[in-house]
């Protein structure tokens, strides 16, 4: 069972593993997992604890070496992925939480992104991966299951067989107990015990092989890896490389084995400073190359873990690389100065015309033969004083005088040896595999020093040192520098256009063996011989003594040939059959004569052989070389189409944005053209404001009531001129937008228009206040008709108060709305005995009189009026009265009901005198 222990993630309870959180100087003990706390660094000497985790795992893993464990659990961002790495370097184990059971997935998921995790599992199931892997052999004290069997040799070349045919490399140039450290560790990780065991896993899961060859391409790389070396290369490498090359000169670097990049991106930025500190601006060409395609991909993608903030200087960081999330991505600018590729440095051809050649750390894995046929091939690929950098515990051994000066013996910083002209064989070098780039230099051979203004002075110097006959001085090219002497026996001016060709310039008979002997001292021998050179000079044939020597010293002479034509005793003309014998030092005869041209033939064939064996050679390892260009073209024509797919992609990605934002903006438009339509045509006056009631946007409606113009946008709307009788507009929007209360109220203007005013605030769609809302809706018209409604009220009530005849309005319900004085004087009731009561309640119910009921609720509906409707009733105040009633029902404007009104003539006297 596990729980949350505070800062740093989980541990175990209940169990004798335990996750415990570690302070500085704090000792390790063997039955506890420690686990460093979240804001501090740790790291391990000497088995004890010293306060990122990728501090740690870095220390971890060169303290314990094989024995070093570390495991990634919860967290954010990709602290500790590095430091997998060197543990995995040092053939350690590596361990991450599954994403699916971590509060916080960013670290478990960039350390398995990596591919170098062994187990990636829950932290309930940790500890049983652990017991079982240090209780493995590869951890035990017991002797290497590799060498119990005793044919560990065989076992080797099996595995070695194996990777070759699934991945097409040979390991067996690699140091064999590096391999061994690397098989035995993947056998413990899948507890196979045996090496049969191993070798029946391989056959039956070839992925395993992929997981193997990925094992022994782990190697531990760093950005600035031993800072003091890069510093060495700066102050004593790049000045004597570089401050005699002119502004816009090429600057060309290789970096075989380079893992993921961070060594040639290193190598980049220090260029970069260089050239910023000099002020001037090279052509650099970086290669960065390696076995590993994987790392090969993620060294083109520049993207970085953060935990290279702890290489990388806060400066540098900062100049040459771009946060991404938790990541660091590498600047286009220092990413253009480098190009990757897939490439085998022991079986490929190497590039050439280098100023620096960066291989550190690689030969700690490689056999001494193997490191011995390197040198060379660095040596050829350096131009001329090019400076080669190796690892701090790797040395060039015997080549440091032949080939290499020291410039820094502790740093491994060599400069190669100009001058040294021979070219490393290239036998044994397959077809080219390299992709991803192309260097048109590979394989060609150096261009030879142009020669100084001195040197016909040098050369006649030489010549009369050695009181020497006829020469000529060539390069090689076989064109001629210099002529000493009288040549004209043996060479003469070809025909047509005149050229310095040696071979187009020799007589008949000589060209055939001037050309081998040419050949032979160019590839072969310091110096050939040829005697007895019959040539063919004004119709007669002499005999010659050739001779082509390679000239090495003076130095501005290094590399040309001298050629020296010494005569002998000269033959009459004619055929050989014909030739009388010629008194010399001893009598040539027929058969000796033929015995010498035999001779002279056999030479000539054995040095055709040898020619042609070496232009075969040559032939075929340029054909190597062209069909290696070719797959770097074909593999650059791929990246460029890769590339274009991708910019089409990413243009397409663009224009659908682009789409989208102007379908945004369309719509934006459209819905401000609706909203300016709206007030416009609402013909409502509106003003917004902002919060200090400056004025942001008003409709022209709102020009009747203030004096507004287009430039008072921006201004305080109390700075403008209203037209409103009453001056409370300013405090009524302030006390709106101290309270958020919305106020309601009628204004007139002084042109005497009425306006219905509302004050709102003005709500955004995050919901917060960001002004005011003022809208006058013109309601000039609803208070002209109220007034003429109230006047024709006080009118008609004037009117019925005036009548001396009692008048009574009813409503559709017989509910009494009114009644004039008359009618209250004649029955002795008040207003409020009588108004807003039934009819037929007024005075205790004595209008109840059925007659009149049915005449009120039937018969006036339908006939409008009714006249002379005779009442002879008693009531409680005023006693016996005969009332005549005539009746009208009032029709009033749509939407409102009828009224009725009632006309009362008191008759009783007249009824009265009547009946008397």
């Amino acid at each position: 069972m596990y729980e949350y222990a505070g800062a740093g993630g989980l541990r175990r309870s209940g169990s004798e593993a335990q996750y415990r959180l570690y302070v500085s100087g704090g000792e390790i003990s063997g039955t506890a997992q420690w686990e460093a706390p979240i804001d501090g660094d740790c790291l391990t000497r000497s088995a004890a604890l010293h306060l990122p985790i990728d501090y740690f795992f870095r220390s971890l893993a060169e303290d314990q070496k094989h024995r070093a464990i570390g495991i990634i659990l919860s967290g954010t961002g990709s602290d500790g992925t590095l430091g997998l790495k060197a543990i995995k370097g040092e053939t350690g184990m590596t361990m991450a939480q599954e994403p699916q059971s971590a509060k916080y997935t960013g670290m478990p998921e960039s350390a398995i992104g990596t591919g170098i995790i062994d187990y990636v599992c829950s932290p309930a199931r940790m500890s049983e991966q652990i017991l079982g892997y240090i209780r493995g052999p590869y951890l035990a004290t017991l002797p290497s299951s590799l060498d119990q069997e005793g044919d560990a040799g065989q076992f080797l070349q099996k595995v070695f067989v194996l990777l070759r045919e699934r991945t097409g490399n040979d390991f067996s140039l690699y140091k064999t107990n590096t391999i061994r450290r690397r098989i035995e560790r993947r056998m413990n990780v899948h507890k196979i015990e045996t090496p049969k065991q191993y070798l029946r896993y391989l056959l039956a899961i070839p992925h395993e092989l992929d997981a193997l060859f990925q094992e022994i391409l782990i190697g531990v790389t760093s950005f600035f890896r031993d800072p003091l070396a890069f510093e060495v290369l700066a102050a004593q490498g790049l000045p004597g490389l570089l401050d005699d090359k002119s502004d816009g000169a090429p600057v060309r670097v290789w970096v075989p084995g380079c893992a993921t990049g961070e060594e040639a991106y290193s190598l980049a930025i220090l260029l970069r400073e260089y050239m910023a500190h000099r002020k001037v601006r090279f052509q650099v060409q970086i290669f960065g190359t390696d076995l590993d395609a994987q790392a090969i991909q993620v060294a083109r993608n520049a993207l970085y873990p953060e935990g290279i903030a702890n290489d990388v200087t806060p400066e540098r960081l900062e100049r040459f690389f771009i946060k991404e999330d938790s990541n660091y991505r590498v600047k286009k600018d220092i990413r253009d100065l480098v190009m990757f590729a897939a490439h085998n440095l022991l079986a490929d051809p190497p590039f050439t015309k280098l100023d620096l050649l960066s291989c550190r750390n690689l030969f700690i894995y490689l056999e001494a033969r193997t490191q011995r046929r390197l040198f060379p091939l660095f040596h050829y690929a350096l131009k001329g004083s090019g400076l080669l950098l190796l690892g701090s515990s790797e040395t060039i051994g015997e080549f440091e005088e032949g080939l290499f000066e020291t410039v820094d013996r502790k740093w491994k910083l060599y400069r190669g040896i100009a001058g040294v002209t021979d070219r490393p064989t290239m036998k044994g070098f397959p077809s080219s595999r390299i992709t991803g780039l192309r260097d048109p230099s590979i394989g060609e051979d150096r261009a030879l020093p142009s020669p100084a203004p001195s040197i016909p002075d040098l050369i006649e110097t030489m010549l009369l040192e050695q009181y020497t006959p006829a020469s000529a001085i060539v390069n090689e090219r076989g064109e001629i520098v210099y002529i000493h002497g009288r040549t004209g026996t043996y060479l003469e001016l070809a025909h047509g256009q005149p050229n310095l060709i040696l071979l187009n310039m020799a007589r008949e008979g000589l060209r055939y063996d001037l050309a081998a002997a040419l050949h032979q001292a160019t590839i072969q021998e310091p110096e050939v011989v040829r005697q007895g050179v019959r040539v063919k000079t004004n119709g007669t044939f002499a005999l010659v003594d050739l001779t082509v020597k390679r000239i090495d010293q003076p130095e501005p002479l290094r590399g040309l040939l001298q050629v020296t034509f010494s005569a002998k005793s000269a033959e009459p003309s004619g055929p050989v059959k014909e030739k009388k014998k010629t008194k010399a030092p001893r009598e040539v005869t027929p058969s000796s004569s033929v015995l010498q041209e035999l001779r002279h033939t056999k030479q000539r064939l054995q040095h055709t052989n040898d020619a042609l064996q070496i232009s075969n050679e040559e032939l075929r390892s340029t054909n190597e070389e062209l069909q290696s260009t070719n797959e770097e073209l074909q593999s650059t024509n791929e990246e460029l189409e890769t590339s274009k797919e991708e910019l089409q992609s990413l243009n397409e990605e663009l224009v659908m944005v682009n789409a989208e934002l102007q379908a945004k903006m369309d719509e934006l438009s459209a819905t401000n053209d609706d909203l300016h339509n709206l007030l416009n045509s609402t013909e409502i006056a509106t003003i917004f404001l902002d919060n200090d009631l400056n004025i942001k946007r008003f409709t022209p409606e709102s020009k009747r009531i203030i004096s507004l113009i287009p430039t008072d946008v921006g201004r305080p709307l109390s700075d403008i001129a209203s037209k409103l009788t009453d001056g409370r507009l300013i405090v009524n929007a302030q006390q709106v937008l101290r309270t958020l209360v919305y106020h309601q109220g009628e204004v007139q203007t002084i042109d005497g228009e009425w306006y219905l005013l509302r004050i709102f605030p003005y709500r955004t769609a995050k919901n917060t206040i960001d002004g005011l809302v003022i809208t006058f809706l013109n309601m000039t018209k609803v208070k002209k008709t109220e007034i003429v409604a109230r006047q024709a009220q006080e009118f008609s009530e004037s009117i019925i108060q005036t009548v001396r005849h009692p008048l009574i309005v009813l409503d559709g319900q017989l509910r009494v709305v009114t009644a004039n004085q008359a009618f209250y004087q004649l029955f002795q009731l008040s207003p409020l005995e009588v108004e807003q009561q039934l009819f037929y309640e007024v005075g205790k119910g004595e209008w109840a009189i059925p007659a009149l009921r049915q005449l009120l609720e039937e018969i006036l509906p339908q006939n409008h009026t009714f006249q002379d409707f005779l009442v002879d009733h008693t009531f409680s105040r005023v006693g016996h009265r005969f009332l005549v009633l005539n009746g009208r029902r009032l029709e009033q404007e749509p939407g409102k009901p009828w009224l009725i009104l009632l006309a009362m003539e008191d008759v009783t006297k007249e009824k009265t005198n009547l009946d008397t």
